[in-house]
């Protein structure tokens, strides 16, 4: 299938998020994606077919635009049936595409967004997390284990557990990054953000016992001395096969891999610190947010359990026989 033609100031706006945002490529093709199926919208039910593709629409057309046509692509997807997250996500794409035109460029003349409510309204799923005594089985299994393989993965788990990365910040990581003196390591997130973590005694000896029979998985693959987590046959590990090392740790401690993701075991990592009181700033730095509200998750989890308690309070369950009991 040939990619889309896009018009000129999209691509300009492309390049834009890529040079001066520091964003991801999949967050701007998710972004683009959103611009292009807007503009295929307003060429349909505004200009009435007028243009052949979307490449063809100029700057003018996009200045004719005003709330109401907003209104009518919010209105189709949720016709669409878009879910709400996704509703609001695209919106926000739009805002910041028609915000680049007008603040940067200066090529609109007006915010088509300006009265549109720009409070985000997403239905806010807490994400699933392994209590303690769940991570503490996981990172069980394989804790005296001599199979390299699970020396291997138990060597991952514990660094997604105890320092909460992304599954492709684990792909990613190489030998070179790692200080085992200092007991750090340096790590490549989201948008090429550069970042420090810190490896706790119990995945320093993780890691360290995984590095001394590293060079068994290389044996096929001479080529490659730097990466970190390597295949049986010596290559760079896929997200797949990280995706099914996890699965598998998840059957063998007895927790359901169809419950829980890969990602699951950041948001436990998160979890677990902020209810050791460790500030929600610190577990920002920690998870390389950009954005404190995305991690303040965590505090709602918290609530969220709170909540529960509360409603279960022993004097909530006040029966009539103890009223009785008052009485007498």
């Amino acid at each position: 299938m040939s990619e889309i033609k896009k018009p000129n100031f999209v691509e300009d706006f492309a390049n834009y998020l890529v040079a001066i945002k520091n964003l991801s490529q999949t967050y701007i093709k998710n972004m683009t994606v959103t611009i292009e199926q807007f503009l295929e919208f307003i060429n349909v039910h505004k200009f009435k077919n007028k243009y052949n593709s979307i490449e063809d629409i100029t700057l003018n057309e996009i200045r004719s635009l005003n709330n109401s046509d907003i209104y009518s692509f919010i209105f189709f997807l949720a016709e669409s049936h878009y879910q709400n997250n996704s509703r609001v996500i695209k919106i926000e794409h739009l805002k910041t595409f028609f915000d680049y035109l007008f603040r940067i460029k200066h090529t609109i003349f007006k915010e088509p967004f300006k009265k549109i409510n720009s409070e985000r309204k997403l239905v806010k799923k807490l994400p699933k997390y392994l209590s303690l005594e769940e991570s503490r089985r996981l990172l069980k299994i394989y804790e005296n284990s001599t199979d390299e393989v699970e020396i291997r993965d138990n060597a991952m788990l514990h660094l997604f557990l105890n320092c909460g990365l992304r599954l492709s910040e684990i792909k990613n990581l190489n030998i070179k990054d790692i200080s085992l003196t200092d007991n750090k390591f340096t790590i490549i997130g989201k948008g090429n953000k550069e970042r420090t973590n810190y490896l706790n005694l119990k995945t320093k000896e993780a890691l360290m016992k995984y590095l001394k029979i590293r060079d068994n998985f290389s044996k096929n693959n001479k080529n490659d001395d730097k990466t970190l987590f390597l295949t049986c046959y010596g290559y760079r590990m896929s997200q797949f096969t990280i995706n099914k090392i996890v699965k598998r740790a998840y059957r063998k401690a007895n927790l359901d891999d169809k419950v829980y993701t890969v990602h699951t075991l950041r948001h436990t990592c998160a979890t677990i610190l902020y209810r050791a009181g460790v500030n929600i700033k610190t577990i920002q730095e920690l998870l390389g947010h950009v954005q404190i509200d995305t991690t303040e998750i965590y505090t709602h989890l918290n609530d969220q359990e709170v909540k529960e308690v509360m409603l279960n309070h022993p004097l909530a369950q006040f029966k009539i026989a103890d009223a009785l009991a008052y009485c007498a």
